[in-house]
């Protein structure tokens, strides 16, 4: 699958909840819809993390394509 230019300038909260397994983790997400939080601005990311404080939490560009169709289709969505 080809890389979207602007997939590359996406970010996510990844939870990795027990350290002695690395590739169990999965991405924050909404309650409600279970869609994926994306930011496209680093420092807003950063805030949000920053904000929840958690050791298990790190930035990510890794988001399932997907996943992050559904996260812009629901942005989309709000704006209209």
């Amino acid at each position: 699958m080809p890389t979207l230019w602007w997939a590359a300038l996406m970010y996510a909260i990844k939870c990795t909840p027990n350290k002695y397994r690395p590739n169990d983790w999965y991405l924050l997400r909404d309650l409600d819809d279970f869609v994926v939080h994306i930011w496209t601005r680093e420092s807003e990311a950063k805030k949000m993390l920053a904000m929840m404080n958690d050791d298990t939490l790190e930035l990510t560009q890794e988001i399932p394509p997907s996943a992050l169709k559904r996260s812009t289709d629901k942005k989309s969505k709000k704006e209209t």
